[in-house]
């Protein structure tokens, strides 16, 4: 089955999380560095690494750059950054926003930017369904589950109340693999009670010995909520799954 182009909800997903690190690494360069101030440069050439506290604040700069970088937050001022740091460093007393009030702006604009990308991840999960569903090739439960036949297999079904074990692997749209049994070299045992709705409702129509393609809505998955960090808010996902047996539990 084809694949499309990936969406945008993973890395967007991963710069909320980045945003929360840089707010907490601000946090520990304000209340933990300050106890190894280095001298200053002067303006002069780019100081040189001679020992480990030199790397260990060379690595903590990095650190703050590469996530402020990966955070993607337009508008960033380098000197407002620099400046803030430079306070985190004096004292508290210092700050020109208190740190719990700065700790709880960042948290805000990451609500807002994770509850935009969850309602547009929304639009594109319609969006890939109904094109996929449109190809003809796919069959479809009334939730709105699809499916393609691999093998198909001559053994009983699953009720919701029972145990299976099956080899599977997941895949995001962009055919990015998020967890794989086949990868483990292990095939999982797992209630069909405990497991995302896509998956429950399926393995019931399956018989013992088939192996389907099965795209998952986010509805019958994870929902707004996403699993981070690989499965974003509002995603579709795609599955092979082989059911290998029904486990007879012994009393």
């Amino acid at each position: 089955m084809g694949v499309y182009p990936k969406t945008t909800t993973i890395k967007m997903i991963s710069n909320m999380k980045n945003i929360l690190i840089f707010a907490g690494l601000l946090s520990l360069l304000a209340s933990g560095a300050c106890a190894q101030k280095g001298e200053s440069n002067g303006g002069g050439d780019a100081p040189e690494i001679k020992n480990e506290m030199d790397s260990i604040s060379y690595v903590l700069g990095t650190s703050l750059g590469k996530n402020v970088r990966q955070a993607n937050i337009e508008g960033i001022d380098l000197d407002l950054v620099m400046d803030g740091l430079k306070d985190g460093l004096e004292s508290d007393s210092a700050f020109k926003i208190p740190f719990e009030e700065g700790n709880m702006l960042v948290q805000n604009y990451a609500k807002r930017q994770q509850q935009k990308v969850a309602a547009e991840a929304v639009e594109e999960a319609k969006a890939y369904m109904a094109k996929k569903k449109s190809e003809g090739d796919l069959k479809s439960t009334e939730s709105g589950i699809l499916y393609e036949v691999e093998v198909k297999g001559d053994g009983p079904t699953p009720s919701k109340e029972d145990k299976v074990k099956v080899h599977y692997e997941g895949r995001t749209t962009d055919g990015e693999v998020f967890d794989s049994s086949y990868e483990r070299g292990s095939p999982a045992e797992f209630p069909l009670n405990r497991v995302i709705p896509g998956w429950t409702e399926i393995l019931q129509l399956m018989p013992v010995g088939s192996t389907w393609i099965v795209t998952i809505p986010p509805s019958l998955a994870y929902g707004e909520r996403g699993s981070p960090p690989n499965i974003g808010p509002n995603e579709v996902l795609i599955f092979k799954i082989e059911l290998i047996d029904i486990i007879t539990e012994e009393k």
